[in-house]
This record gives structure tokens, C-alpha cells and sequence, in this order.
């Protein structure tokens, strides 16, 4: 029998606790290769370990979430960019989407993380609904 392999996953967070949270929730389903706390660190990472998914903070702490996120996407197209924040706010949704991201989740809101990162890797674009533009009545 061969041993199921598991995907590869970077980790980004401004807050070592937070990391090490993330980390134990999805340790059981990903191979979790780095855990950085700045978005130089993340990319370089990245670029090293060619991971299946990436889950970054939006927090100006982190660096420049968006300009990392544009890289990734140019440099490694197949890796999953998921932005997991802790805005709930349709503008930072729409900002990481623009720079290549394959969802948002918000952290306070988000009940199974395990899942709905394993649907983005599948290939769905997962937007958190707090995160969508509210429409306007004329």
C-alpha cells in the first residue's frame, strides 16, 4: 500500500501565536514545510519549496501581502494563494483576488478550515460571504 502523500503547505502570520495555532489545525492533512512571519520570508519559502498552497495573514505587520501574493502567482502559477484575515471587509477580498488569490477566508468566521482549503486546492475560488460587495438599492 502506498502512504497517502500529503500536500505541501506554507504558512504566514505576523503573530507566533497564530502560527503555531494554524499549524495544529491543519497538521493532520498538510505538510506544513514553513512557517514565516513576513512576507519576504513567505516568498522566498515559497520559491524553495514550490508548496501546493500557501495561507497568508493580511496585516500591514506582515509585509506586503498583495505584492507577495502577485509574485507567487507569476512564479508559481499551480500554487493556491488563500489569504486568511481577520477582515471581513469586501475591499481586502476583492485586493487579494486581484493579486492572484484563490480564496478568503476570515479567521473569526471560518468553521472547517481543513475543508475548505482542501476545495481551493481541488480548484474552487472560495470567498468568505461576509467578504462579498453588498449591493446597493437605487
Amino acid at each position: 500500500m502506498t502512504p497517502t502523500t500529503r500536500p505541501a503547505m506554507i504558512i504566514g502570520d505576523s503573530s507566533r501565536a497564530m502560527l503555531a495555532l494554524t499549524e495544529t489545525m491543519v497538521d493532520s492533512n498538510f505538510d506544513v514545510v514553513a512557517s514565516v512571519m513576513d512576507s519576504e520570508s513567505l516568498v522566498l519559502a515559497a520559491q524553495h519549496y514550490q508548496p501546493a498552497l500557501v495561507l497568508l495573514d493580511f496585516t500591514p505587520s506582515f509585509g506586503d501581502v498583495l505584492a507577495a501574493s502577485r509574485q507567487l502567482s507569476q512564479k508559481l502559477p499551480t500554487t493556491k494563494i488563500v489569504f486568511f484575515s481577520t477582515h471581513d471587509d469586501a475591499a481586502y477580498a476583492a485586493a487579494a483576488f486581484e493579486a492572484g488569490a484563490s480564496g478568503f477566508l476570515v479567521k473569526q468566521r471560518t468553521g472547517n478550515l481543513i475543508s475548505l482549503l482542501t476545495r481551493i486546492l481541488h480548484g474552487e475560488r472560495i470567498q468568505h460571504p461576509a467578504t462579498l460587495p453588498t449591493l446597493s438599492r437605487q
